[in-house]
């Protein structure tokens, strides 16, 4: 995918917080257009790699809901710097043809439901736990603001089991997620989806390749 020149206003706006996201079309053409979140789902990731179960999960998640698919990258991360521009780029070009970008400054998702107003997150249940963890927020009381927030936001959550401590996990098999905010977690049935490979396996397994051919 070739980027013009012009797309770096976008994304330096971006790192300016003179907006909040950009919108990057499948034929990888940057925008800034406004967008009904209440018809939309968001697949969240760092997509280092994208990889097939990140597709199929978009599709499964689409066929559930109805609703229009996007994935989503932060430059920023809740753990880690922020991503360079370069890389931002290179993992930007992974998804031409394969669906729309969005590009965000948000790191959590109280703020990501400020921004996306009316949208369902798509995640897995080891981030279903965090999310759910108190540790994260300073206690149990800034817990329960955080998922109010994102209530109020009209957002939700739609979960993909995931293999995490040695055994599949689904929504239901959390054991941290307060029965008065399990109205915000949907399950993806483990016959419509179940994966068992992380993108960093799926990391180390490309260096392995690489290294084999060398």
């Amino acid at each position: 995918m070739n980027i013009p020149n012009k797309n770096d206003n976008y994304l330096i706006d971006l790192i300016n917080g003179k907006s909040n996201y950009i919108h990057i079309d499948r034929n990888g053409y940057f925008n800034n257009t406004k967008i009904d979140w209440k018809n939309s789902i968001i697949l969240s990731g760092s997509f280092n790699p994208l990889h097939k179960g990140h597709e199929e999960l978009k599709e499964i998640a689409t066929e559930m809901t109805k609703r229009k698919p996007y994935y989503e990258l932060s430059i920023k991360n809740a753990v880690k710097l922020t991503i360079s521009t370069d890389e931002i780029f290179k993992r930007i070009r992974q998804f031409k043809g394969k669906g729309d970008v969005i590009l965000s400054d948000a790191k959590f998702f109280i703020e990501k439901s400020h921004i996306y107003q009316g949208a369902i997150f798509v995640i897995g249940a080891d981030l279903c736990q965090e999310i759910n963890n108190p540790i994260y927020y300073g206690g149990e009381e800034e817990l329960k603001k955080s998922l109010m927030k994102i209530k109020s936001n009209d957002c939700r959550f739609l979960v993909a089991g995931r293999f995490f401590n040695n055994r599949y996990h689904t929504v239901n098999d959390l054991v941290n997620i307060r029965n008065e905010h399990r109205f915000l977690f949907e399950s993806i049935p483990e016959n419509l989806f179940r994966l068992d490979i992380s993108s960093t396996e799926i990391r180390l397994m490309n260096k392995e390749q690489e290294m084999d051919h060398e």
